[in-house]
């Protein structure tokens, strides 16, 4: 992170860059409010391991009390060709009694002032307090673009707990599953399912050929740097890695995180035709079974065709859809394809987009 001296103030509070000793402060105020256990480290893996030069983090500071604050995730995208460097909004908060002012969209401004000074050709990120950043912070809004498909492992454990309704529902997705189990299996003998990746350029040539399908595809570049960082080296999951191989070719993935036992999180499930995804879900699925799993959860852009027909396989195995609170926001600032980053479809968006805590 920058160290730069830049702040903005008035009467009242002064808007200006973190420094280090900020941090315990901004993790204290981020656990009064939302009411988690984040520690010092987990605020140091998120905003000071990837490209840490890039990064911006922002403070309100009130007589020397930090009152609000706003982080930006340097994120590598890639569209039409190019790779360009975007700032992942997170991090987004005012303690109670400054709110209603404009204390927020300054701390917000004066972010998005840097988030350009350091090249990033747009803001973007998940939010439930969809009409703070439509009609404060002027961001282009999708509210209807997330959902979450589930699906259940455990009958017995996960019905005990759900209502009768809930209940019929995830009885009927696992007669779904087990009808689809009976039917003839994809042919096995042209996959090969891997832990690791053989090259990184796997998923670039993978990424590549999913462009062909949806020209405008907006995606994360998972250069190495960036596997390690939100996969490999994450504190705060724990990911099985599955790679499919058809030959040399990969053709699907999925990173699942099992760290919070009973809900395992498809973090990201992507293929390239049906077959390839059906055999790897059929697989981890199976793999999942014999731990102590309950619930298999995936998060997505569901307004993406090719993130569309991952709902679809889902859907044949069993998992049930339902729409998240969380709203899609995006904001450019020296795009020049704006175009592409305002339509809601082209963004390939999945639990990979997280903040990494959960997903």
């Amino acid at each position: 992170m920058s160290h730069v001296s830049y702040s903005i103030s008035n009467s009242e509070t002064k808007v200006r860059e973190a420094t280090d000793s900020d941090i315990d402060r901004v993790v204290s105020l981020h656990n009064q409010n939302y009411k988690h256990q984040r520690t010092a480290l987990q605020w140091l893996w998120e905003y000071r391991t990837h490209h840490p030069d890039l990064v911006v983090f922002t403070v309100v500071e009130d007589d020397d009390r930090i009152v609000g604050t706003q982080g930006m995730i340097p994120i590598y995208l890639r569209f039409r060709g190019g790779t360009y460097l975007s700032g992942k909004s997170e991090s987004s908060l005012l303690s109670p009694e400054y709110r209603g002012g404009k204390t927020f969209q300054k701390l917000y401004a004066f972010a998005m002032s840097l988030c350009k000074a350091k090249g990033m050709c747009c803001v973007w990120g998940l939010t439930t307090a969809a009409k703070v950043w439509r009609d404060r912070l002027l961001f282009s809004v999708y509210t209807d673009a997330i959902y979450t498909s589930v699906s259940v492992l455990n009958p017995r454990l996960a019905l005990s707990g759900t209502s009768s309704l809930t209940s019929c529902k995830y009885l009927y997705g696992c007669v779904q599953r087990r009808l689809l189990s009976r039917r003839k299996p994809v042919e096995s003998r042209r996959f090969s399912i891997e832990q690791d990746l053989r090259s990184y350029r796997d998923l670039d040539h993978l990424y590549e050929r999913l462009a062909t399908k949806h020209a405008d595809l907006i995606y994360i570049r998972q250069d190495e740097d960036y596997f390690r960082w939100r996969i490999s080296n994450n504190p705060n999951a724990r990911y099985m890695t599955c790679f499919l191989y058809e030959h040399d070719l990969l053709q699907s993935y999925c990173y699942v995180n099992t760290a919070n036992s009973p809900t395992a999180y498809l973090t990201d499930f992507t293929f390239v035709d049906d077959d390839a995804g059906s055999y790897l879900l059929q697989k981890v699925l199976e793999r999942l079974g014999h731990r102590n799993v309950v619930w298999v959860s995936f998060l997505g852009n569901v307004k993406n065709p090719l993130i569309s027909a991952v709902f679809n396989v889902l859907k044949r195995f069993g998992f049930i859809e339902e729409r998240s609170p969380l709203a899609v926001v995006t904001k450019n600032i020296m795009c020049e394809d704006e175009e592409i980053t305002r339509d809601v479809r082209n963004w390939y968006l999945n639990g990979l987009w997280t903040e990494g805590y959960t997903w």
